[in-house]
């Protein structure tokens, strides 16, 4: 399982993760978030250009990390549970990203979305813990349950198909 692509760019982003300011930390697990949710979406989009419109490019309506997350979301591909995780998150890095002032996960706006999101982390650690321990622990256990999505999602692929109209019926 080691040698899975997954697993190493799970370890690989959880390692850079953990050396991250507040600021780096909430950006960058936004980032990847948004990677993994293109990712779930291109393997369960039809291939042709239209879905590639969809996700990617000027202006399109599957382009940014709230857009994919809804999308993921209504075609069943994250649970209500991800979805409001990701949620979260979201609000999380855009305080961080819209704020050119000085903030941290102990900025009551901050700490009070980080406190929504649920604990993951080991139960006797809980009582001690800070909201950025809250935020990592989170972020780790939502990643882990989608790094695999996309192999999944591609089992379901959409697959083109003709439709039945009389009215192009070959004579």
């Amino acid at each position: 399982m080691q040698n899975e692509p997954e697993v190493q760019e799970l370890g690989e982003f959880l390692f850079e993760f953990n050396k991250e300011s507040d600021r780096g930390a909430a950006l960058n697990a936004a980032a990847v978030l948004d990677d993994w949710l293109l990712s779930i979406l291109k393997e369960f989009l039809a291939e042709n250009k239209s879905a590639s419109d969809l996700l990617s490019g000027f202006n399109a309506p599957l382009g940014t990390f709230s857009a994919r997350a809804a999308a993921a979301h209504a075609m069943g591909l994250i649970q209500d549970n991800e979805f409001n995780e990701i949620t979260i998150i979201r609000k999380i890095r855009n305080e961080f990203g819209h704020n050119w002032r000085s903030v941290s996960f102990t900025t009551k706006k901050i700490a009070d979305l980080t406190n929504k999101l649920p604990w993951l982390g080991p139960t006797e650690s809980e009582k001690n813990s800070d909201p950025r321990a809250r935020f990592n622990f989170a972020i780790a256990i939502l990643l882990a349950d989608l790094m695999w999505r996309p192999r999944l999602a591609r089992k379901e692929k959409i697959k083109p198909r003709e439709w039945p109209n009389r009215s192009r019926a070959k004579a």
